[in-house]
């Protein structure tokens, strides 16, 4: 996800569609700074948010890129980042537990 420097737009969203998503289970969404390094390859982490799965399994998410307290109008996401979206799956019934 790319937010530009000049963005004027208070909200962002993130969309999509989960192909067999589990009934009343959210999927989990991950925004991390892709550029600001914590070590090695790991970027930081600097959002966290959950949202729930419509029943033909796509979803939405909306979130605040800019804040504005009357006078100033301050930026919450500008740059690059990597956004991940984890779901809950179906465990195979058919397996042994060890």
């Amino acid at each position: 996800m790319n937010i530009l420097e000049n963005n004027n737009l208070p909200w962002g969203f993130v969309e999509g569609t989960i192909e067999n998503h589990v009934s009343d289970y959210p999927v989990i969404i991950q925004i991390f700074d892709s550029d600001e390094s914590v070590s090695g390859n790991n970027h930081g982490a600097i959002h966290f948010a959950q949202t729930d799965v419509n029943e033909d399994g796509s979803y939405e998410y909306k979130f605040r890129v800019l804040n504005s307290n009357h006078d100033n109008i301050e930026a919450n996401f500008e740059g690059n980042y990597t956004v991940k979206i984890f779901k809950v799956v179906y465990l195979d019934t058919n397996l042994a537990v060890l």
